[in-house]
């Protein structure tokens, strides 16, 4: 495990500095559309740490799809070249995990730049979205985590049934995307929504969800090594 864990360290150190230039590439765009923003349309006194906000967004999409793909060309490659599939997948996943960490750990460092920022230039400003402050254990590692799982699973299901499973990939990304959005700005749902989570208790349904995650992406792991493990090698 630990041989190819610093296999993936060499060999992937180009993808991390695009993952790095994607975050800064975002974040210097944020920055520059909250100026021109807050100028033309914002209040005086408003501002938003829309840098990391950006970046973050970026930074999910390239590495969700980025991953999959990758992942699919380096299955093929390393076990043709005599790597066990338990050891490379274990070790990619790891090596995902940790990479997601530090990127995690450069966007809370872009974000607290972004807010010194904004001390500097609008000092009586007041910061109505800091995304930092979901920068707390429990979220990070649950992204660490579900990203990993979700990243190799859907690279399993794509080597398994093709490029066509990818459309199938990508509208449950939009559903994911689009749905919750265009539900929320339905009053009748929102108010029906809002009479269950008092009924229930919004504490209750955080619990709940968070569980459904855990079993849901308990699922998608077992059922992504299955995938794995019986998968063909093609070259």
């Amino acid at each position: 495990m630990i041989d190819n864990f610093l296999i993936q360290c060499k060999t992937r150190r180009a993808e991390v500095l695009e993952f790095l230039a994607v975050a800064l590439g975002g974040y210097v765009l944020g920055i520059i559309v909250m100026m021109v923003i807050r100028a033309n349309t914002m209040e005086e006194n408003e501002c938003v740490t829309l840098g990391v906000l950006i970046a973050a967004i970026m930074l999910g999409f390239v590495h969700l799809f980025g991953i999959i793909f990758s992942f699919i060309g380096e299955f093929n490659m390393a076990l043709s070249m005599g790597a066990t599939r338990k050891a490379y997948v274990g070790s990619y996943a790891l090596f995902n995990m940790a990479e997601l960490a530090g990127l995690e750990l450069l966007l809370f460092v872009f974000g607290k730049i972004e807010f010194a920022i904004m001390g500097v230039i609008y000092p009586q400003c007041d910061v109505i979205l800091d995304l930092t402050q979901y920068f707390q254990w429990k979220y990070l590692l649950a992204v660490i985590i579900g990203m990993t799982i979700v990243e190799l699973f859907a690279g399993a299901v794509i080597l398994r049934f093709g490029m066509k499973a990818l459309w199938g990939i990508w509208a449950v990304w939009m559903f994911i995307m689009l749905v919750p959005v265009k539900l929320s700005e339905n009053e009748m749902i929102v108010a029906k929504m809002h009479q269950i989570g008092m009924q229930i208790g919004f504490g209750n349904i955080a619990q709940y969800l968070f569980l459904l995650g855990v079993v849901v992406a308990a699922i998608m792991a077992v059922l992504a090594w299955k995938l794995l493990r019986k998968q063909r090698v093609t070259v």
